[in-house]
């Protein structure tokens, strides 16, 4: 049942903000790249703006704090589980916040 009801979230998702699906990848980013994927399908759903990357696996990730604090009740990880190590600063991870408001750019209701 669990995972037919993500399922239904994934596809309702899968339309949010009438936009076409966004694709973003290190060859885009270069050494910014923050994530240990190759690429991310950039996703948001409205009401807050949550900023979601799904991976090819089809796992969803919570990028903002709208998003993380939806996580649990949607089934979405935290973007910090795939998400690199900083090189320039042991112990901290990767800046991703360009990333997530190019997510949040996808819902209608954004106004940033």
């Amino acid at each position: 049942m669990r995972s037919c009801l993500m399922f239904s979230a994934v596809l309702a998702l899968a339309g949010c903000g009438g936009e076409e699906a966004v694709t973003v990848s290190q060859a885009e980013y270069g050494a910014k790249w923050p994530f240990t994927v190759e690429k991310v399908e950039l996703v948001c759903q409205d009401g807050p703006p949550s900023a979601l990357v799904k991976t090819e696996d089809g796992k969803l990730y919570a990028l903002n704090g709208s998003a993380r604090s939806r996580a649990s009740q949607n089934g979405w990880l935290d973007g910090q589980l795939i998400t690199k190590p900083d090189p320039a600063m042991p112990g901290i991870t990767m800046d991703y916040s360009e990333i997530s408001v190019r997510a949040m750019k996808l819902c209608p209701s954004y106004a940033g």
